[in-house]
């Protein structure tokens, strides 16, 4: 895992957030960078790069909820883009989707780094169905575009948090519940990668899954020994952040964290209950780690890829979103007014180290 280079950006509101608390918990391994198009949020962030994207074409005050600035905005900092994630060998994107510059400037960054050669995998929260159909249809469309523009797209569904919540719960610690999701689903692709084990998974057999796999589950189970083994399957079977399941996999890898004590039987009753559920399962890449010394603990991490759906993502023509109310968007063929306050040079801001 030290040779390999993996820089995690977080793009607008949801994904800066999720860049803040990932650095809390102390991702030093990774470059870690917060993509907006609002300086006053990004001021914010203390412990990671940042990054001011469409300074001239937003003046630094954000894309008022309209993707189609968020996409233009991402469109002027390419070269800059460029910069930061040239050399990168996992790019992974955190966002959430329905806002203006998370649903604009997403596909556009997944895009580039896809280009510049990194394995890129986007992980986005969708947004409740009470904030309304126009929300609905940004993140909808954006889905498509992230489908055509990354390796591997995994989507958490907002309203899956309902399910998980009791009344007890407040808004704001609901919302945060959202934010752990995205950390936790970027944890597990992390440490999937950089455990070693005594059957060991590297980033050749994840690269090798998850390039152009699309839609993709994540799911992880953490159960005592004096649980059932089934126990483990129905966990990773049933993920209420997600509105799709694992069946039609074709690949699917399965990360084991164990004491010394864990059997093959073990393993091959887990496994085989995987198994047994596809429809049709072409590669199943199988890790254990049994140096994990809790030792009444088993963890199973899994990771299934290469969904089949009835809808056509990647035919879909790319969506130009609009916005008649829009009075603040400038195309490239208009004059756009250069802002004297702004100091380029201050909207960027890279770690010593970053790499």
């Amino acid at each position: 895992m030290s040779n390999i280079k993996v820089t995690i950006v977080g793009v607008g509101g949801a994904g800066c957030n999720t860049i803040s608390r990932l650095k809390s918990k102390k991702f030093t391994k990774y470059n870690m960078l917060a993509v907006n198009t609002d300086t006053q949020m990004l001021e914010t962030v203390k412990t990671s790069g940042v990054f001011a994207i469409g300074p001239i074409l937003t003046n630094g005050f954000g894309s008022g909820g309209n993707p189609r600035i968020g996409r233009e905005a991402a469109k002027e900092s390419l070269d800059q883009l460029s910069t930061i994630l040239e050399g990168q060998d996992l790019v992974i994107l955190t966002t959430g989707l329905g806002g203006g510059t998370g649903t604009g400037a997403t596909p556009v960054i997944a895009s580039l780094a896809k280009k510049l050669g990194a394995l890129v995998i986007v992980v986005a929260t969708k947004p409740f169905g009470f904030e309304g159909n126009l929300r609905k249809q940004y993140s909808d469309r954006a889905v498509k575009s992230i489908l055509r523009a990354s390796d591997s797209f995994i989507e958490i569904n907002n309203d899956g948090l309902l399910a998980m919540n009791n009344d007890d719960k407040t808004l704001e610690d609901s919302f945060k519940q959202a934010d752990i999701a995205l950390i936790n689903i970027v944890e597990e692709i992390t440490s999937v990668i950089a455990d070693s084990g005594l059957i060991n998974i590297d980033f050749a057999d994840v690269k090798n899954m998850l390039t152009k796999s699309g839609k993709t589950y994540i799911s992880k189970s953490k159960i005592g020994k004096n649980q059932k083994m089934d126990d483990i399957y129905l966990d990773l079977k049933r993920n209420l952040l997600m509105n799709y399941g694992f069946q039609s996999a074709k690949k699917v890898l399965l990360s084991i964290k164990s004491s010394p004590q864990f059997s093959l039987n073990e393993l091959n009753l887990i496994a085989t209950k995987i198994s047994s559920f596809l429809d049709q399962p072409q590669n199943i890449l199988i890790g254990v780690n049994n140096t994990y010394h809790k030792k009444n603990i088993i963890e199973a991490t899994l990771i299934a890829a290469d969904l089949k759906f009835t809808f056509n993502e990647i035919d879909t023509p790319p969506f130009v979103f609009t916005d008649n109310n829009d009075q603040t968007y400038h195309s490239k063929n208009e004059s756009v007014k250069m802002s004297p306050l702004l100091n380029f040079k201050k909207l960027i801001k890279l770690p010593i180290g970053f790499n």
